[in-house]
């Protein structure tokens, strides 16, 4: 499919998913803010947090201002901040995080 007609429907399926005139939806399809920063949690450029290193919501542990204002809203506070394991979600998810020894009962990093 010729670029032409992958952004015309690109445009299309943003002004009736959005509501908004062709002009408009040229728009916000052509800012740079809204180019996706990152696949796995869906973060756009425009949503960069400039507190931590990876920048986007797959920071659980960031306490960044972005990270309250377009983070996840059904944090739990039970889950591990690091890897996101033993939430409400998944009561019996196992953290990997850190290694246990059984017999000393010592925590050892990953």
């Amino acid at each position: 499919m010729p670029i032409d007609h992958a952004r015309k429907k690109a445009i299309r399926e943003r002004m009736a998913y959005a509501g908004l005139s062709y002009r408009e939806a040229a728009a916000e399809l052509d800012d740079p803010r809204n180019e996706v920063l990152c696949r796995t949690c869906g973060w756009t450029v425009g949503m960069v947090c400039p507190e931590c290193s990876p920048g986007c919501g797959c920071s659980v542990g960031c306490t960044g201002w972005r990270h309250g204002e377009f983070g996840d809203d059904d944090h739990d506070p039970n889950a591990c901040s690091e890897c996101g394991a033993g939430g409400s979600d998944d009561p019996y998810g196992e953290c990997v995080c850190y290694e246990y020894d059984d017999e000393d009962q010592e925590v050892t990093v990953a």
